[in-house]
């Protein structure tokens, strides 16, 4: 039995009225294979649906996420795709899957690389403010135990660093543990401020809709965390590794849409660096595969080992700290030649 003969069985078992065509594969990625179609249910007019299948390492665990931050932030008013079904039974499909309503659009960094000038200030001015939106919902409708946090929000620094000091014990990673050492030192300094998060927002995960809205999408990483590691996280992506004139402006915009002083961000800046710094050694040292990478993501420009460098020198100058494995790696990457 073909993949959409399974799906319309699946589908007929929740709605025998409902009518599935147009099935078409869209694309496939290291966590999901990605499939659309149209859906005509009873009276109405078809609508357009993606299938997403969760594969890989736990996926299971990537499709409850998900389908938990989908549906809370639909119901929250937060733009984002509205979730129909979600299945984590591998059985009905061959892998978990869920299915979520298309929308039409296209990713919004394409559209701030090609637009003009003051249109770009508009859309970064818009998509700083809607990380800010995220990050001002009432987080404890979205925890499973709120009072846990209310009453120890560090907790929550707690468990990223034991999320890394685990990892990087499994490989081996001495540098990056004295970092780790280091964030459980300080982070008494800290005064943590629990968040609705997304850890992965950049602008190919924001949907520029057709009537120029925007929307959030792939939510494998939703949790409640401190908003500084979403926000170090984006202005690494989209400033460091992107435009840092993009960078000042996602800040300016952020800073001024969240109305809270923004302090101690030097701290979730060594975070989110030793995160991505530490995934390179580990795809480079092991696998791609080890770390949620595809074979061909790992490739490395000049430029990007330009960044990285920088990236390493700016986690010395904050902690006082070297990474020998991670120097080791940068040497052997630039001796060898990068593209």
């Amino acid at each position: 039995m073909t993949l959409v003969d399974q799906l319309s069985r699946y589908i007929a078992s929740k709605d025998p009225e409902a009518v599935l065509s147009n099935f078409n594969f869209l694309v496939s990625g290291f966590e999901s294979e990605i499939y659309t179609f149209d859906l005509q249910r009873s009276l109405s007019s078809p609508k357009n649906y993606i299938l997403r299948l969760f594969t890989g390492e736990g996926a299971t665990e990537k499709l409850i996420r998900e389908a938990k931050g989908l549906s809370l932030l639909q119901e929250a008013g937060y733009p984002v795709p509205a979730l129909l079904l979600q299945e984590t039974e591998p059985g009905i499909l061959g892998k978990p899957f869920e299915i979520i309503e298309k929308l039409e659009g296209h990713a919004l960094w394409p559209a701030l690389a090609s637009a003009e000038s003051s249109h770009v200030d508009q859309l970064l001015w818009r998509f700083g403010g809607l990380l800010a939106q995220l990050h001002k919902l009432d987080w404890r409708l979205f925890a499973v135990d709120p009072d846990v946090y209310e009453k120890n929000p560090r907790r929550l620094l707690d468990e990223i660093i034991s999320q890394y000091r685990s990892l990087y014990t499994k490989y081996g990673l001495d540098g990056f543990l004295r970092i780790v050492h280091w964030l459980d030192t300080h982070k008494h300094e800290i005064s943590v401020r629990p968040a609705v998060v997304h850890q992965d927002f950049h602008a190919n995960n924001v949907l520029l809709g057709s009537e120029d809205q925007l929307f959030v999408i792939d939510w494998t990483q939703f949790a409640v965390s401190d908003h500084r590691i979403d926000l170090a996280w984006t202005l690494l992506i989209m400033g460091d590794l992107g435009n840092l004139d993009w960078k000042k402006q996602i800040s300016d915009a952020y800073v001024s849409a969240f109305d809270h002083l923004i302090e101690h961000l030097d701290y979730f800046n060594v975070i989110v660096s030793m995160k991505l710094l530490a995934s390179t050694v580990i795809a480079f040292t092991f696998s791609p595969e080890e770390v949620g990478l595809r074979p061909e993501a790992v490739e490395i420009s000049k430029e990007q080992l330009s960044i990285y460098k920088q990236l390493s020198q700016q986690i010395r100058d904050i902690t006082g700290l070297t990474v020998p494995e991670l120097e080791g790696v940068l040497e052997r990457i630039g001796r060898n030649g990068s593209s």
